[in-house]
């Protein structure tokens, strides 16, 4: 550890103290990327922060909730301990790996090799204007044009423990024996640090005190499990909780001067309802309680006790504080009469307030508000979850400004300003950052790609017989994604599509294939032996073969399975126009999905997609089958659209020759059999719905069987 000479101070306008520059209005601190290493399936993971609202989004038990803990444990926790259950699973192979290296006698080994979990947090500030307030201990750097402080929490071996940590463990165990022996001293002999470390220079580090942080980076909890009044089980209500810590935290304000006289004025009238009380208590007591000097003690003497009433405002907002609404003829409903919405939302909003509160008043401006919002969707209707998300943002200007208007209001009823002077009033300023996790789609969807950060389950795969290790989670910024993002947040916006919490996926060409596809991965998992992966999540997007392409690098970095089913499309090379033709006829396909994912050649023709998907559906990055029409036998006929390839592949069902037959002549009276139908999602209906048996086409088919045989978790090589 480098420790900072006197050579090592802050120079110049880098300084603790500096002045603001000019009339500049300073740009707050922003905390921008958070590394985590060795916490639960956090085994290295990166999550970047944006300056308003971080959606983390993906399936469950990936790792979402986790990194709330882990930001409660190191930064709002005054004492807490982590377990062995706590390390990431690959964490314990290395202690047993330390555990061996110590007991043959490679003591420094040993150490180096004991795992640690680490946070470290990356923020940003503005180097031009400003004082460095709150962030001056945490400035280690000489480098003027650095405008980052790093600061590194980590939960590790405590020094001079190595010891008494490995010491008492048999020598021989076996591997879980031997965990169950060190997690039990993990409590004990573990210790958290924390260090300002320099941007510039790893190795340039000082130790900082933990309030320090706390000064600097506030962070707060809407947990998932909210509620107001639950009357049918007696608790007590959580609204007069959080009226009390309202009022805690207004009292801490330097604007609380109305508060002091609300105050006043209710502890008057609670020293006037408690003199009343004293002697209705007192008689109370003189009825139903015995006397001491009835019991005859030596020493007591003439003592005696008296009741008295002691009413404190706090405790009587915890305890009796009630939400009621207006009802009839001077009737109010209970709060738990209101709907689970409602009470959710309420409950929402007046824990924002309250975190908004505390932190102005006990907080520097310059201090960094880190918000945790689980699931706020919990018992909100779509529309409502869409309108709460878009308007949270607002709420860092709304609650400043509630905040003016209230005391302006106090002061004009006193008599003491003008409503015009409404503006005059000092606003502070809310430094917030709100990380929300969801499981919604329409929440998810709302929010652009920027804001989204994708959480996925991956697992590494063993050398030994590729079968799959530990898992662990990977975050994916969803900024990252290439190609036309206002296309996909239009289209994930309009459709509602769960692309983000699904296990699988399937992208199909249009309506008919909606409306057949589920029934015929219904109709193939019936005929698979034993139980099938059919328990995993699918979800359906209908994209149309114009766009499906666009899905391929979100599809790329979210990693899980997706399969494409698309029309070959085939046009013909002898038309001036490169018309529709049977694909006995064509030269190329004119389906741009088709044509963007076999990017090595500028204009493949339909020769060589059928040649390339003779024995299996093309596969790309691993997690994406590409299903076009193919011939139902080598050398046979084949369709050009959904509905000719079904026609094809139940040609009993619709007339066709059941022999040999020409093939071009087997295209054309297959789409000369469809084509007289009703529309195409009819035509999918009559035989999803209908009574005779059919058969599924060979390209969907095949496709939906490669679907089946994924697991729904990536592989690491997947996700990269």
């Amino acid at each position: 550890m480098n420790q900072p000479s006197e050579s090592h101070a802050i120079p110049g306008p880098r300084d603790g103290s500096a002045e603001l520059c000019g009339t500049a209005v300073p740009v707050p601190p922003r905390l921008t990327k958070a590394v985590i290493r060795n916490f639960r399936l956090l085994r290295e993971t990166e999550l970047s922060f944006t300056d308003k609202v971080t959606l983390c989004v993906g399936r469950n038990n990936t790792g979402k909730t986790s990194l709330a803990k882990l930001f409660e444990f190191f930064v709002a926790r005054k004492k807490a301990a982590l377990r062995i259950e706590d390390f990431s699973v690959d964490c314990y192979e290395e202690f047993l790996a330390a555990h061996g290296l110590f007991a043959s006698g490679e003591a420094e080994q040993a150490r180096e090799m004991v795992p640690a979990v680490t946070l470290t947090l990356h923020i940003a500030y503005d180097k031009d204007c400003g004082q460095y307030g709150p962030l001056a201990p945490f400035v280690v750097d000489l480098d003027p044009d650095c405008s980052e402080v790093v600061i590194k929490f980590a939960y590790a071996l405590g020094d001079g423990a190595l010891e008494e940590f490995f010491a008492g463990v048999p020598v021989g165990l076996e591997a879980t024996a031997a965990l169950e022996w060190l997690g039990r001293g993990i409590p004990k002999h573990f210790e958290m640090s924390v260090m300002a470390v320099d941007p510039t220079d790893e190795g340039n580090v000082r130790q900082v005190d933990l309030t320090d942080v706390r000064t600097l980076v506030r962070v707060d909890f809407v947990e998932a499990q909210r509620g107001l009044d639950d009357e049918g089980e007696g608790h007590a209500a959580p609204i007069g909780a959080v009226f009390e810590q309202l009022l805690n935290a207004a009292e801490k304000s330097q604007n609380a001067a109305w508060l002091e006289e609300l105050a006043a004025s209710i502890d008057m009238t609670l020293v006037n309802t408690s003199g009343s009380l004293d002697s209705s208590l007192q008689k109370v007591r003189e009825r139903v309680a015995p006397t001491l000097k009835a019991f005859g003690y030596p020493g007591l003497g003439n003592q005696e006790f008296v009741t008295a009433a002691r009413l404190d405002s706090k405790r009587l907002l915890r305890n009796f504080a009630r939400i009621h609404y207006p009802g009839v003829a001077g009737v109010r409903f209970p709060e738990s009469y209101s709907g689970l919405g409602t009470r959710n939302l309420v409950m929402i909003l007046l824990r924002l307030f309250t975190c908004y509160r505390d932190h102005t008043a006990t907080s520097p401006e310059s201090g960094i508000h880190l918000v945790f919002l689980e699931e706020p969707e919990a018992h909100l209707h779509p529309q409502m979850q869409e309108a709460f998300i878009h308007r949270l943002t607002h709420s860092v200007e709304l609650f400043p400004r509630i905040d003016v208007q209230m005391r302006a209001n106090m002061a004009d009823q006193a008599g003491a300003v003008e409503e015009s002077n409404t503006a005059g009033v000092s606003s502070p300023r809310w430094n917030a950052q709100f990380v929300v996790t969801t499981h919604s789609a329409h929440v998810a969807n709302r929010g652009h790609f920027s804001d989204i950060r994708y959480f996925r389950k991956e697992e590494d795969i063993v050398e030994r017989g590729d079968e799959p290790g530990p898992a662990r989670t990977v975050i994916k910024d969803l900024s990252q994604v290439t190609g036309d993002q206002r296309f996909l947040r239009k289209y994930l916006t309009l459709t509602r599509a769960d692309l983000y919490f699904a296990d699988k996926a399937i992208l199909v060409e249009g309506a008919s294939e909606r409306v057949f596809v589920p029934a015929a991965d219904e109709k193939l998992a019936a005929k698979l032996p034993g139980e099938t992966p059919q328990h995993q999540y699918v979800t359906i997007m209908e994209v149309g073969g114009a766009h499906a392409h666009k899905f391929y690098p979100l599809l790329k970095v979210l990693g899980i399975p997706t399969l494409i089913v698309t029309d070959l499309d085939p046009v013909s090379n002898r038309k001036s126009k490169g018309g529709k033709c049977l694909v006995s006829e064509s030269g190329r396909t004119s389906n741009q999905s088709i044509r963007a994912w076999f990017t090595e050649t500028t204009d493949i023709t339909v020769a060589e997609l059928l040649q390339r998907a003779e024995t299996d559906p093309p596969i790309a990055d691993g997690s994406m089958c590409l299903a076009y029409q193919v011939p139902e036998e080598p050398g046979g006929p084949c369709g050009r659209t959904f509905e000719d390839a079904f026609a094809l592949a139940n040609r009993a069902l619709f007339g066709l020759p059941t022999g040999d037959a020409p093939v071009e002549e087997l295209e054309q009276q297959a789409r000369s059999s469809v084509e007289t139908r009703r529309s195409k999602v009819d035509f999918a209906l009559d035989h999803v719905l209908g009574d005779h048996d059919w058969q599924v086409p060979k390209y969907i088919r095949r496709g939906l069987e490669w679907l089946m045989a994924q697991d729904g978790t990536a592989t690491k090589a997947d996700v990269q």
